[in-house]
């Protein structure tokens, strides 16, 4: 995809992230600069989650979307739940990681090679907001797992 294009895809779905959303998600942006978006999941109930997407070619790809530590280094234990956070270690990158259509790692784990990122983009729910929703909405639902 045109780097240009991708560019402008990706603040045209960031853009709608407005300080009343972040305030009521108690979201905090880390970085918002294209291709990254690294942002911060914060609640009383569980420790909190830091998810970077890094949407270099997006939307042609999907975004890679990495678990972070509050701190920034990589998660090697998600939280427990059910929903599309993955406790297990994702075979290429060998850590917990997003199994949920719309993310690169869900399209390139062995299980889903057959599930196209073609049948996802564009419908609702699978633009930006609508994959951190999807991960918000899954993590606090969590049991934190031990580090």
């Amino acid at each position: 995809m045109n780097p240009s294009l991708s560019k402008l895809i990706f603040e045209r779905e960031t853009n709608g992230f407005t300080t009343r959303l972040l305030e009521l998600r108690s979201w905090i942006i880390n970085e918002k600069s294209f291709p990254n978006l690294d942002l911060t999941f914060h609640s009383p109930e569980r420790k909190p989650l830091r998810i970077k997407l890094i949407c270099e070619n997006y939307n042609d790809d999907p975004a890679s979307i990495q678990l972070l530590n509050e701190d920034g280094t990589f998660l090697l234990k998600a939280p427990i739940g059910q929903g599309v956070i993955n406790p297990g270690l994702h075979p290429v990158t060998n850590l917990p990681f997003i199994c949920s259509p719309g993310s690169k790692e869900y399209h390139i784990h062995s299980s889903h090679l057959n599930d196209s990122w073609e049948n996802y983009k564009g419908q609702p729910g699978y633009d930006l907001g609508g994959m951190l929703s999807q991960i918000y909405n899954a993590w606090k639902k969590t049991v934190d797992a031990q580090n």
